[in-house]
């Protein structure tokens, strides 16, 4: 069969799904993955062939959380937030879904977009579709508009996720807020009123599935997932983290216990101010008895006060070939690092920037409760204290002891080659072809 997959352009959200597509591929199916030309060559590097939504002078450009929300529904969603009873945790959780991952969804369906202008990546999701005739659309979740494109042309269509689904928990939250209230929060849930516009281009009735697809394909750890009641399909977190040269000292093992530092594409990517998460960092590690690997580009060793002499630093270096070197990680508690060193079964201390949580919060939690590692907001800790529990984690058994039995809970979801048959039955049920 034929599938195409959708991403939204981040190597963080494309990253995910490479496994399925190198499995799909390798059994003998066609694979394509459309996005933004700024992620074609990231695309390619994969082995996988890309296709463009377009060019870089007509599509919108993915700002993700640096795409302002109208003030009028900002205020409607900050209203509601009071009315949800939620707890402390839960409130993060609806907080990240409203400022980071609900904008990042209309990236490229702006909100009030009038419907008789041009809707550049929604039209060429659907000509492609037309043209090339995918079976199976395989979509991020913030990409909805390749559901809408899937039902065009009558292929299957599911989402396939690269971190916990706060898109469903967000929806499932308001529609229990609103059926206890007894009427509407606001004139229409916010993912409808994001995929509403697109379906009405298009003809296509305003159905649940074309916000959450046909299916999920799930490769979070199931003790870690956000309750949904979405239809999923389970497939085991595989990490690939891209390609590079390997170094020559990185062949060698280390003469001390070796921790590696990463802060993550997407505060890189969007040029968050990272002075403070990253001296916190460099303090952390200063001092004691370790090889402190530290991938770090240019622009933020240009704000490091210091790099202390047990910091060896890197521009990029694939986690993939890293980590298995390590004794331990030092992250921004996205949810590709901590897959990556979930496989390698270290534990993980997870930094959170007080100004770009993100998944942090929901990562450091999940790794406290499991006794893998833990979470802290670097604002509140000195460089000392920070290194005191970096000791900790390094010496205490019962870190590594939990780490190795949640990667036995990853085990336990089936590899992607093995979900092959699942996908070509869903397939075919859901087609809707002559």
């Amino acid at each position: 069969m034929r599938v195409l997959f959708c991403t939204w352009p981040a190597a963080a959200h494309l990253y995910p799904s490479v496994p399925m597509a190198q499995a799909l591929r390798d059994a003998g199916h066609e694979v394509r993955v459309i996005s933004h030309p700024s992620l074609l060559d990231t695309i390619n590097a994969t082995g996988l062939t890309g296709v463009s939504l377009g060019d870089e002078e007509t599509l919108p450009q993915p700002l993700g959380a640096g795409r302002p929300i109208s003030p009028d529904t900002y205020a409607d969603l900050d209203r509601i937030t009071k009315s949800f009873e939620l707890d402390g945790y839960e409130r993060y959780v609806w907080t990240y879904y409203r400022d980071y991952m609900l904008p990042a969804v209309r990236d490229f369906q702006p909100e009030g977009a009038p419907a008789g202008e041009p809707q550049y990546a929604l039209d060429a999701l659907v000509d492609h579709c037309r043209s090339w005739r995918p079976d199976l659309v395989l979509w991020d979740p913030t990409m909805p508009a390749a559901g809408v494109a899937a039902r065009v042309s009558g292929a299957a269509h599911a989402r396939i996720l690269w971190g916990p689904d706060l898109f469903g928990w967000a929806h499932e939250q308001y529609t229990r807020c609103a059926k206890r209230s007894g009427d509407a929060l606001l004139p229409e849930e916010p993912m409808t009123s994001s995929v509403r516009p697109m379906a009405e281009r298009y003809g296509l009735p305003m159905t649940e599935e074309l916000l959450f697809g046909q299916w999920t394909v799930n490769p979070v750890l199931e003790r870690m997932r956000l309750p949904t009641v979405k239809r999923t399909v389970s497939m085991r977190w595989q990490a690939y983290t891209g390609p590079a040269v390997l170094p020559d000292w990185l062949r060698e093992p280390p003469a001390r216990p070796r921790v590696a530092i990463t802060l993550g594409s997407s505060i890189r990517a969007w040029g968050r101010d990272s002075a403070l998460l990253v001296n916190r960092v460099l303090e952390m590690v200063d001092g004691l008895d370790i090889e402190a690997v530290a991938t770090l580009d240019a622009s933020q060793l240009a704000v490091a006060d210091r790099i202390p002499d047990n910091v060896r630093t890197v521009d990029y270096l694939p986690l993939t070939e890293l980590l298995p070197t390590c004794s331990a990680v030092i992250h921004h508690g996205g949810h590709g690092s901590f897959g990556a060193a979930l496989v390698n079964r270290i534990p993980q201390f997870v930094v959170m920037d007080p100004g770009y949580p993100m998944e942090a919060p929901i990562t450091g939690r999940f790794l406290s409760e499991s006794g893998v590692g833990t979470g802290v907001r670097v604002d509140r800790h000195t460089g000392a204290e920070l290194r005191a529990g970096l000791s900790r984690l390094l010496t205490a058994p019962s870190f590594r002891d939990a780490a190795a039995e949640l990667y036995t809970d990853l085990l336990t979801a089936p590899e992607p080659s093995e979900i092959i048959p699942v996908l070509e039955r869903l397939t075919r049920h859901h087609q809707s072809r002559d």
